[in-house]
């Protein structure tokens, strides 16, 4: 059985295959995401079909494992609809997995994840309760970012990943704007997905 990993963000899927072995980037239908969600499931599952044929992707005769990274913003309920989903593109098993459980969260640091559309900040507070804030760009900027950053957070190091082009202006001014350090991940596009490999 063939193991495959799977992670949506902004209007495209980043896909991993052991036996392809390569990360795959593919273009998704437009609206048929959303912060990292399905938003149109007709239009996605055409999507995904098209990619499986486009990128000549395999799921054998009785089915793959897939395990699919989701942001913290998913709900019982998006869980179980992306399962459905998935079962019946004809995956046998399908994990799931939330990227805070990627993280080696601390007092001493936080993630922030920031993407084309939208961003997480990810940190765990005073009592060491784990919070992750959806940040959508249609309600703040990247100035409103930094504030956010400064009121929630003290002297941490801020360790940062994603797609956006920005990301290495943004943590200058983090830097620059606050007590907060800030790193960039060599592997900022595809950190979610080796770190999965890891664990796998």
């Amino acid at each position: 059985m063939q193991k495959n990993i799977l992670y949506l963000v902004d209007d495209y899927l980043l896909y991993y295959s052991k036996g392809i072995n390569k990360i795959i980037k593919y273009k998704l239908t437009n609206k048929a995401l959303k912060n990292g969600k399905i938003a149109n499931v007709k239009l996605f599952i055409s999507s995904y079909k098209n990619f499986i044929k486009e990128d000549n992707i395999n799921n054998s005769l009785f089915g793959d494992a897939i395990t699919i990274i989701i942001n913290p913003s998913y709900t019982k309920v998006d869980i179980e609809v992306l399962k459905n989903i998935f079962i019946g593109l004809n995956y046998r098993k399908v994990n799931i997995i939330n990227e805070m459980k990627l993280y080696k969260l601390n007092n001493s640091n936080a993630y922030l994840n920031y993407n084309n559309t939208y961003a997480f900040l990810s940190y765990l507070d005073y009592y060491k309760e784990k919070h992750s804030l959806l940040i959508t760009y249609d309600l703040f900027t990247d100035e409103d970012i930094i504030k956010l950053i400064n009121k929630k957070l003290k002297k941490r190091n801020i360790y940062t990943f994603g797609n956006n082009e920005k990301i290495f202006d943004l943590i200058e001014k983090i830097e620059v704007k606050s007590s907060n350090i800030g790193y960039v991940f060599s592997n900022k596009d595809t950190f979610l997905i080796d770190e999965t490999k890891k664990n796998d």
